[in-house]
């Protein structure tokens, strides 16, 4: 027997909500209801949180207070509409399959779990597509790094300290960015 119920906290319209559910089930049955069924359960709800989430995109604002400023990544690519090799595309979806997959062994290692690729090219060839199709694919919020806006590798290290987890981090045009180049070159940053 399974009941639900849900609690507004403060019934405030805005507010979380929990859910609670309670299951019941005959002891003959535990084995079975805690190695299969509660973690294909959670599994499910997982997957359902996932497809459901809002993927947003970060840009850092300026003034002399950086910080993340967000808006909702609406760029429709995906990789079933980017123009690209159909082996190239494969390659990197593959790529990204066994990033996903590998998180616990990077934990297990003691790596990062962090995965970069460098594109490059002329404007008009597909970066920003590739990347939102990306982000669409692997559900990851981006976030879009100007050089010019940060003046030390301190700045750089804060701002990418301060992105989510399951995101990607963009930056972008980092060959044009001479004098921000030059700038955290001459502090150390090669």
């Amino acid at each position: 027997m399974v009941e639900s119920s849900k609690e507004d906290s403060d019934h405030h319209p805005k507010s979380n909500e929990k859910h609670s559910l309670t299951l019941t089930f005959d002891e003959k049955h535990r084995e079975k209801i805690m190695n299969k069924y509660i973690p294909h359960v959670l599994s499910t709800y997982q997957a359902m949180q996932v497809a459901k989430r809002t993927i947003k995109i970060h840009s850092m604002g300026g003034g002399s207070r950086h910080c993340w400023q967000k808006s909702e990544l609406t760029h429709p690519a995906s990789f079933n509409t980017l123009a690209l090799d159909f082996q190239q595309k494969h390659a990197i979806i593959d790529d990204l399959d066994r990033f996903l997959r590998r998180k616990e062994l990077y934990k297990k290692v003691g790596k990062p779990w962090k995965r970069g690729y460098l594109l490059y090219g002329p404007p008009g060839t597909g970066k920003s597509s590739l990347v939102a199709a990306m982000a669409n694919y692997l559900k990851f919020d981006v976030y879009d790094l100007e050089l010019s806006s940060l003046c030390s590798s301190s700045g750089i290290m804060r701002a990418l300290r301060d992105t989510s987890n399951r995101s990607i981090a963009v930056i972008e045009d980092i060959d044009c960015n001479r004098r921000g180049v030059r700038s955290i070159n001459n502090k150390g940053i090669r």
